[in-house]
């Protein structure tokens, strides 16, 4: 059994389906959200919990963020009894946040002058369903290698397949290229099922039979049998800031990482004129 000392913040769907983790495989863990209930629950299974940031901060040797976005991640590391108030030198923080490699690479400079270590480990389902699977996600890390094998206790409780993939920010980055793929791929193959079953095709037969075909993907097998949607999606809307402070509704907003993609595209001068038109901003 390890020794190291978990902290976790964000128990939201994904955060808890992680979290769970620790406590059943014997890591003394710490956990914050703003939801009481969802602290409660892991309490219940051997958790402890804590009443801010700072205090999971206090009680932490590596403290995982799993929040929604950037805004958020800066109000939990330096905000009001944030993580910054109470964390330790030596201690390691752990970005799992889908909010890019560049917020992970400033954030490791500047922990750096303060003597703390910043790693950032995408998090990816491979059931694709709403259901997590415990201990048996894929993790995509990046940061210093001394850093990440210190922290490999953490990642085994909770991943199946791990990556150590290089430098600060590496993780992020190979965690938005996948989300690129499966959303756009994802658009298509609402669209492919919702004809079939317009034809009155069974969506389990075609799951069975795509599998051994050559139109054949893993988002296909998704759609079809796991999720079974037929209704097109409408296409996502590139927000403006303005847009979004105004509290904008969340159905026509872009998802945050994945406007993150786009500024790095835009960024490296990358042109992805499919992706763009499934997303509405190639009109």
């Amino acid at each position: 059994m390890s020794s190291i000392k978990v902290g976790f913040i964000g128990l939201g769907n994904m955060g808890m389906a992680m979290a769970r983790c620790f406590p059943k495989k014997g890591l003394y863990t710490t956990v914050y959200d703003i939801r009481k209930e969802a602290v409660d629950e892991m309490i219940a299974l051997g958790a402890k919990g804590a009443g801010s940031c700072r205090e999971v901060a206090e009680a932490s040797d590596a403290i995982i963020t799993m929040v929604r976005d950037i805004k958020q991640t800066d109000e939990v590391i330096f905000g009001k009894d944030g993580v910054w108030e109470g964390i330790k030198k030596g201690s390691i923080i752990i970005i799992s946040s889908s909010i890019g490699p560049k917020y992970c690479q400033e954030l490791y400079t500047k922990a750096k002058k303060k003597g703390v270590k910043v790693v950032d480990c995408g998090i990816s389902d491979p059931s694709g369903t709403a259901h997590y699977l415990e201990g048996e996600l894929t993790l995509m890390i990046g940061g210093d290698e001394d850093d990440v094998r210190r922290c490999m206790p953490i990642f085994k409780a909770m991943g199946k397949n791990i990556f150590y993939l290089g430098e600060i920010g590496k993780g992020q980055a190979y965690k938005l290229v996948n989300n690129m793929v499966a959303m756009h791929v994802g658009s298509v193959a609402r669209e492919c099922v919702n004809l079939g079953l317009k034809m009155g095709l069974d969506a389990d037969k075609m799951a069975e039979v795509m599998s051994v075909s050559s139109g054949s993907t893993w988002m296909f097998q998704n759609q079809a049998r796991v999720r079974k949607l037929g209704i097109k999606m409408p296409a996502m809307r590139r927000p403006d800031i303005g847009a979004a402070v105004a509290g904008a509704p969340s159905e026509r907003r872009m998802p945050f990482e994945l406007q993150v993609a786009w500024e790095i595209a835009d960024e490296l001068g990358v042109e992805m004129p499919v992706c763009k038109f499934i997303d509405g901003l190639g009109r």
